[in-house]
């Protein structure tokens, strides 16, 4: 648990410098994103830390679905689903866009316009997955800082950012690294 929870600490700190990396370049005027040697790095950081972050994922399943109700096991499901389309769009981003770049930019500079709502799209159902398990752990018996930055991490997977899953990483990678909850304790029938 503590390797998984370590390397989702990883994830969140990478994206965070992803994303940190994207304001950067893009409050230059003088640089187009998708053409800087940034948005490669940006691209490689976030793919690497979407992979740490569904490590982190697998620990969670490890650790917690002894406790989670029906409800709590569907939650960690579609985000562990949503984690690997993120990493998938992520390697996107670092082996495909650069090829892609020089042969079709007019592809890159002006995407289809579906890209947009599927991204937002994403953002919503990991977010909302995220809240969901935080108060499925809640209801289990796990309270304290590691199910309130999953919430926190939840809302900010929403927000329309590039590497947006930095805190939601960070809150997974605590879930693991504190104290749990274990599958022999009994689960209250409601939520204090």
């Amino acid at each position: 648990m503590r390797s998984a929870g370590l390397a989702a600490i990883t994830g969140g700190v990478l994206a965070l410098a992803a994303l940190v990396t994207v304001f950067v370049i893009e409050g230059r005027a003088e640089d187009n994103m998708m053409t800087s040697s940034g948005a490669t790095v940006a691209g490689w950081a976030t793919f690497v830390a979407a992979s740490l972050l569904a490590v982190g994922l697998l620990g969670v399943v490890v650790r917690y679905v002894g406790v989670l109700s029906a409800v709590g096991r569907g939650a960690l499901l579609v985000l562990g689903f949503s984690t690997a389309v993120t990493v998938g769009a992520a390697s996107t981003l670092a082996l495909v866009v650069p090829h892609l770049l020089e042969r079709m930019p007019d592809l890159i500079n002006n995407p289809p316009a579906a890209v947009p709502p599927t991204f937002i799209l994403s953002g919503l159902v990991s977010g909302i997955c995220a809240i969901v398990l935080a108060v499925a752990l809640r209801r289990a018996g796990l309270r304290g800082t590691a199910t309130n930055l999953l919430i926190v991490g939840g809302v900010v997977t929403m927000l329309p950012l590039p590497s947006r899953f930095f805190m939601l990483a960070i809150a997974v990678g605590v879930l693991l690294l504190g104290p749990g909850v274990r599958a022999e304790q009994p689960t209250p029938a409601y939520a204090s």
